[in-house]
């Protein structure tokens, strides 16, 4: 799949869609990145770095940064090529993205944040005390990484408490899984009027969850003081991740009701939670048996890979991307898509979902 994300978005991942330095370039780059880690090609190495080098010069600013949670995921790319290629560029850039969320003397942060500290999913009105479980996997992996490179341990507890926060309050004890957003402020039209949650367990959302949680403890230190509790927390989501597994194998769009009308297999959301799942199996952070329920949706996932007219893979049943929905209906009324398509937007959250997966289930 690699080779044909390759072809299809030429130079540059940027190809596909002029989303920027922006999540929604980073998350494919972040996969090709984990199968380059298990094939050593350089060519992935190479198409990650001329993306990169677009945004990124040669003093480690950064051109178009714009402060949001998902505008920080590209900061993993950062943290990869320097451990690649050894050139502080990409370092001083990491810490560009690191100075862009938490401030310095000289430069504030932009970044709005609620009454209680948390990050808003983005600075702007519309997301006025919001925070998501997307919005965890955007920036905390990295900032995981990035202390420990640059010895700055306060925000291995930053990252920590951030995490925890939101998962006090988004995290469903009674079904283990993940609601998609939450609302300190209780305003939002989606809000619960007493928790301030959103109604539904979105299935990339989970997917998000898992795979930050999976990250996170990757590189969190086992004696910090906080790693118990994540380690519960992911303990805890995999049970409600293998109870929402449908007999087909994949997880659907709303992951509690996968008979409900109009529900789907969702693809995406289905590669991040198998990715997830045997990582942590992998990292002995879950028990064995869980790579059960990871290669059942390996399983499934190939039947939803089809070809192109081009003979490169077809990613189907994908959920496009959405903010938070306020009911079942409304995620309903949002169709699966293919990726990629003879005309119209390409939807890179097809492509990750399979890449991440792939990294761990590929031999």
């Amino acid at each position: 799949m690699s080779d044909a994300i390759m072809q299809r978005y030429t130079p540059t991942i940027e190809a596909m869609g002029n989303y920027g330095w922006d999540h929604s370039n980073s998350v494919v780059l972040h996969g090709m990145e984990k199968i380059y880690g298990r094939t050593r090609d350089k060519a992935y190495l190479q198409y990650i770095q001329a993306f990169a080098d677009q945004f990124i010069n040669s003093d480690g600013s950064i051109k178009a940064l714009h402060a949001s949670m998902d505008g920080m995921h590209p900061g993993v790319l950062c943290l990869f090529l320097y451990q690649e290629t050894g050139d502080k560029k990409y370092l001083q850039a990491a810490k560009t993205m690191r100075d862009m969320m938490l401030g310095t003397a000289a430069q504030p942060s932009t970044f709005m944040r609620t009454p209680h500290g948390g990050y808003w999913h983005k600075s702007e009105p519309r997301y006025k005390n919001v925070m998501t479980v997307d919005g965890l996997y955007m920036a905390y992996p990295f900032l995981v990484r990035y202390a420990l490179v640059a010895n700055e341990p306060a925000l291995l507890d930053l990252a920590a408490s951030q995490i925890l926060m939101v998962s006090a309050s988004s995290f469903d004890q009674r079904h283990k899984l993940a609601y998609h957003g939450w609302d300190w402020g209780k305003e939002q039209p989606w809000a619960h009027p007493i928790t301030g949650n959103s109604s539904q367990f979105w299935s990339r959302a989970s997917g998000w969850y898992s795979m930050m949680l999976a990250d996170v403890l990757e590189y969190l230190p086992p004696t910090h003081p906080q790693y118990g509790k994540l380690l519960f927390l992911f303990q805890n989501l995999a049970q409600g991740i293998k109870t929402a597994q449908h007999v087909d194998g994949f997880w659907y769009d709303v992951l509690d009701v996968p008979t409900g009308a109009g529900n789907f297999p969702e693809t995406s959301g289905s590669g991040m939670m198998v990715y997830a799942l045997q990582k942590g199996v992998n990292l002995k952070l879950l028990d064995p048996a869980y790579a059960a329920v990871a290669q059942r949706g390996w399983q499934a996932l190939q039947t939803k890979v089809s070809r192109y007219q081009d003979g490169g893979p077809q990613i189907n049943s994908v959920a496009p991307g959405m903010g938070v929905q306020k009911d079942y209906e409304a995620y309903m009324a949002i169709r699966p898509v293919s990726v990629p398509v003879p005309q119209g937007k390409h939807h890179p959250h097809g492509y990750i979902g399979v890449l991440m997966a792939a990294s761990v289930m590929e031999k």
